[in-house]
């Protein structure tokens, strides 16, 4: 794929070029190592590192124009080729739409955000819009990024619009989307094109990066404040940032939930270890449904997922048979079920609200609920000992280990998360993530089961910077068969 600078920079606002309108642009990054002959190299200054210092690699790798935010005369390489702009990041996401023809404009567009139940809601929209006519893009479906030190939420603008533009390209419709608060906070979606907006919930997490909940509720608000008249906001009446959210959109909003009277909610709502069962109503009627795994926060999530398809034209019998073929999702409540009659949970809760949720579910269904778990390094440390409190007072044995220490002393997050805990007894201690869930699997009686929170389909565990391959799910069925227990 090939675009003429000249006829991208006609579509933009820029400050000055210096070197050749004519010259054909193959690409655009941000990532002076991803760059390949005929690139556009995009110069951000992040939070790690200024991308006007890699403008030299850049062109050693064959960057035919560079976009920076500095003058010229500034640079201690000088590109052939340079358009300064105002905003980097901005530009980055306008040029990527522009480059790959506009893509989420051909497209119906929906943007997931919250805090939980981003993963498990687009894919249920993605069953309920149908799997081929769609494409989706999700923290399960995108790649482990060394960058990120983990998979990310939501990929850059590049990476969004070439997506979007195979999408379109393969005749399908609709395009489902995760946007992360850090997405929304760093542009990487602010030329994509919505058409409907969805709100899970809003709880405690990455304010490491953000400076207060009132900061992350702010980047939230974005992707509403951009829908127009004509597009839809699906938010959680459950949840009081959605009356922030109502009050700042111009977009048809509609409400569910299980509490008071939103337009779509759930009553009679049945579960067991294996399945949960509730009727939907909605102003396209009513319909029981029928979920093939546990998890109270499910219903929200199918809630979320069943109001975009009526919205969409999709008829009630349609969506309710849609969400009963729904499978479960690798780490998100990902069931082992032993032949002892334990079962093994693995689940992505990896901030105070998600693991507050899941503990509070399975205490519904069993008859004690043990949990191992961690905090990540190098980020919100003060969500550590909100986390030991809720392990604490939830589970009847809770065991505190690893969740990628990175570059942080372990042992710091150890005991930050055991400052939370306001119980005595009912805890211990084991660094290693392994010997902590070995140790759980041990304690388990009677009708129990076993959360292990925090990493769900995660393929690696970070120690000391270095990527080590592991995965809960394929650990935890390892040691089931050495012991026996599968």
């Amino acid at each position: 794929m090939k675009k003429k600078l000249g006829q991208i920079l006609s579509e933009t606002d820029y400050l000055s070029l210096s070197g050749e309108r004519d010259r054909s642009i193959t690409g655009i990054t941000h990532d002076s190592r991803s760059v390949k002959p005929g690139n556009a190299f995009v110069a951000v200054d992040g939070a790690r590192a200024d991308g006007h210092d890699f403008i030299g690699k850049a062109l050693e790798n064959g960057a035919r124009a560079v976009f920076g935010e500095k003058s010229r005369s500034q640079l201690s390489v000088k590109p052939d080729t340079y358009v300064r702009v105002a905003d980097s990041r901005e530009f980055l996401s306008r040029i990527s739409h522009i480059f790959y023809g506009k893509p989420t404009e051909d497209l119906y567009v929906v943007g997931i955000t919250g805090t939980n139940g981003k993963t498990t809601t687009a894919h249920f929209t993605n069953l309920i819009l149908g799997e081929s006519d769609s494409g989706i893009i999700s923290t399960i479906t995108n790649k482990d990024s060394p960058d990120a030190e983990g998979p990310v939420t939501t990929p850059e603008a590049p990476e969004i619009n070439r997506m979007a533009n195979e999408t379109r390209k393969t005749g399908r419709r609709n395009l489902i989307l995760e946007v992360s608060s850090h997405s929304l906070s760093l542009k990487r979606v602010s030329s994509v094109e919505f058409d409907c907006g969805v709100f899970t919930n809003l709880t405690r997490d990455h304010l490491d990066y953000h400076e207060s909940m009132e900061e992350y509720g702010k980047e939230k608000l974005k992707l509403f404040k951009a829908l127009s008249e004509e597009d839809t906001g699906i938010l959680n009446s459950d949840d009081g940032f959605s009356e922030t959210i109502a009050d700042v959109t111009r977009a048809e909003v509609i409400k569910y939930g299980l509490e008071g009277s939103p337009d779509v909610f759930a009553a009679e709502i049945s579960q067991s270890r294996r399945e949960i069962h509730f009727t939907l109503h909605s102003p396209w009627g009513k319909a029981r449904v029928e979920l093939g795994f546990p998890g109270r926060y499910n219903v929200y999530n199918a809630l979320a997922a069943a109001t975009v398809g009526l919205v969409n034209g999709k008829e009630l019998e349609s969506v309710v048979a849609d969400l009963s073929r729904a499978g479960e999702l690798p780490g998100r409540m990902e069931r082992i079920e032993l032949n002892t009659g334990n079962d093994v949970y693995v689940d992505f809760a990896h901030n105070p609200g998600a693991l507050e949720r899941a503990l509070k579910d399975l205490k519904r269904i069993y008859e004690s609920v043990f949990v191992v778990f961690g905090c990540g390094g190098e980020s919100d440390r003060g969500k550590r000992p909100e986390m030991g409190k809720i392990a604490s007072e939830l589970a009847d044995s809770a065991f505190i280990t690893d969740d990628n220490p990175k570059k942080e002393d372990r042992m710091k997050i150890l005991e930050e998360i055991e400052s939370g805990i306001t119980t005595k007894d009912n805890y211990e201690i084991i660094p290693d993530r392994k010997e902590a869930i070995e140790a759980a699997l041990e304690k388990i009686t009677g009708e129990g089961c076993l959360l292990i929170a925090g990493k769900g389909h995660e393929q690696h565990q970070i120690v000391s910077g270095e990527w080590l391959d592991y995965s809960d799910a394929d650990f935890v069925k390892k040691l089931a068969r050495e012991k026996s227990l599968l």
